[in-house]
């Protein structure tokens, strides 16, 4: 195996003695030149950036895991006289640090190309990593800055310190960071000023609906930060001091109003605003929460009349909550003028009616004009045996309890369609004294409905629920 060895710069080369000298990366082997010793090997350190060829590891040629990828930064410093110094020259500047840290910083790219890590950098020069990269970040917003045309004596105020204002701007756009530039030089910020400046600008563009009344500027942008401060602030006096913090800085008129409503808000005479304790609980409905259909409730089977049935009233519903409105049932247009006088009447019997509010199940929901009938017992009621097909005991045992006739009163439903025989109607046929259950085949062969005797389809009987673990609200006994 070939021998290999590590040469650290300014290490004593091998075989000239007293000849520490400083070793370049792309001075490998003898370098043939004049006075010079050949160097027999350089094997770089594991920070080292770029391609390490065959020769210099005695294997083939890898790309080091700590080098950048490709595009990694979007911005790139401009090439120009730095990038063709030797590496020799580029650390003796570094060194004896020979320019703005602008400048310098266009020198630690090439020497990380040429193989230099940035913990060599700071051996040779005393440039700290943290500084270096502080120097390639802060010149990316500089010169982006500079390229836009800016006024020199902007640029002028960067040359001392601007590795320590500008960084925080490296996420704004160039022309946001322009307009951050001049403020900055406007109001001589300190560093700590200018990342809370920058972390404003960036809130301001990602709310864009609470920042009504502020504008762009660096410091309308401020002057929102502040006021959501304030927003957010528990004590009266906290809350005012971030709304003056505010108006310090607003350069617009309706900035300023924004903040002085809060102001106002947060006085002591105002009976709700910022540093109230008390909390407002708010709740989302979800659509299923809305779904439910108001039903007047006619009384109960046996009891109520075909006249109690015509006369039910209907509920319309709208809105983002379902509001219903109650209207009375219409008059009948054979009473003529004294059913205009018996209009208040009928509104307030539609007032005093009695309603359940049930789930909007897909045969409620596609009901015209529904209405409900109670039932004491259910297992009492001949034709709920017969319409569930119940003929144990055991079956009847299932059936007792209340439950609720829900059907349709619209006329239409038969008039248009004809008779169901396997349907269930309400109807009151002569000699009856009160609504009552009719299959629609005793229904049709008497001929209920051309006689006037039908007065509702049935959709379904509804059971109050049962107090059990398991859910048993949705289990409908059709009739």
């Amino acid at each position: 195996m070939k021998e290999q060895r590590l040469i650290l710069p300014g290490q004593q080369q091998r075989g000239a003695p007293g000849g520490g000298r400083i070793v370049f990366p792309e001075k490998q082997g003898g370098s043939g030149k004049p006075g010079g010793g050949g160097v027999d090997n350089f094997l770089p350190d594991d920070s080292t950036l770029g391609l390490v060829g065959e020769s210099l590891v005695g294997g083939p040629a890898t790309l080091n895991k700590y080098r950048p990828p490709a595009g990694f930064m979007n911005e790139t410093l401009p090439e120009d006289a730095y990038s063709s110094m030797e590496p020799q020259e580029m650390l003796n500047k570094l060194r004896a640090r020979a320019g703005r840290w602008h400048e310098l910083a266009k020198l630690i790219a090439p020497l990380n190309s040429a193989g230099y890590s940035s913990s060599s950098i700071d051996e040779i020069t005393g440039v700290t990593p943290l500084e270096q990269n502080k120097w390639v970040v802060a010149a990316t917003v500089y010169e982006s800055i500079k390229a836009s045309g800016i006024a020199p004596e902007v640029l002028r105020h960067f040359d001392q310190g601007g590795e320590e204002l500008l960084p925080p701007f490296r996420f704004l756009s160039a022309e946001r960071r322009v307009s951050a530039a001049q403020y900055i030089a406007e109001q001589d910020l300190d560093p700590p000023m200018c990342e809370i400046l920058a972390r404003s600008m960036k809130e301001y563009e990602r709310r864009p609906t609470e920042r009504v009344g502020f504008t762009d500027h660096p410091a309308d942008c401020l002057a929102f930060k502040y006021l959501r401060d304030a927003i957010e602030c528990r004590k009266r006096e906290e809350a005012v001091q971030k709304v003056e913090q505010g108006l310090g800085v607003a350069v617009t008129d309706g900035a300023r109003q924004r903040l002085y409503e809060l102001l106002e808000d947060a006085s002591p005479e105002a009976d709700m605003g910022v540093g109230v304790s008390a909390s407002l609980v708010t709740l989302r409905l979800d659509p299923e929460e809305l779904g439910v259909r108001p039903v007047a409730v006619l009384g109960e089977l046996g009891h109520a009349t075909i006249d109690d049935l015509r006369a039910a009233p209907r509920a319309s519903q709208g809105g983002a909550f379902g509001i219903f409105t109650i209207e009375p049932a219409a008059a009948d247009s054979s009473a003529g003028a004294s059913s205009a006088a018996s209009t208040s009447g009928r509104r307030a019997a539609a007032a005093a009616s009695s309603w359940v509010a049930l789930p909007m199940w897909r045969a409620l929901a596609m009901a015209r004009q529904p209405v409900g009938l109670l039932l004491k017992d259910c297992a009492s009621v001949q034709a709920v045996l017969t319409g569930t097909k119940a003929k144990t005991d055991e079956d009847k045992k299932r059936l007792s309890g209340p439950g609720m006739i829900v059907a349709d009163k619209a006329p239409a439903l038969w008039e248009e369609k004809g008779l169901d025989e396997n349907a269930w109607y309400l109807a009151q046929p002569e000699g009856a004294r009160a609504i009552m259950l009719v299959d629609g085949a005793r229904a049709k062969a008497q001929e209920l409905d051309k006689r006037g005797a039908l007065c509702g389809i049935v959709l379904f009987l509804a059971r109050p629920p049962v107090k059990e673990t398991e859910d048993r609200g949705h289990n409908l006994l059709q009739v």
